[in-house]
């Protein structure tokens, strides 16, 4: 049986802290449902490390193209 659990990261240990990351997961258990966040962050980690070595001009002509946009087109 699955179970809905939210991983939620706080900075420092107030309570009343909003969490600077949220994540809602289906696990069977804590641990699983632990494991499966932390996969889920290594996927968002090398999806960030590879925008940053492909520079913010290559992000932005993928985001172009991607919405069917030529890169450096005039626009009338």
């Amino acid at each position: 049986m699955t179970t809905t659990w939210t991983i939620a990261v706080k900075i420092g240990a107030s309570p009343d802290g909003l969490p600077i990351h949220e994540i809602t997961v289906e696990a069977p258990d804590a641990s699983t449902a632990l494991r499966r966040v932390a996969a889920m962050v290594a996927v968002e980690e090398a999806a960030a490390a590879d925008l940053l070595q492909d520079g913010q001009e290559e992000v932005f002509s993928r985001a172009e193209v991607e919405a069917g946009l030529g890169e450096h087109q005039a626009r009338t």
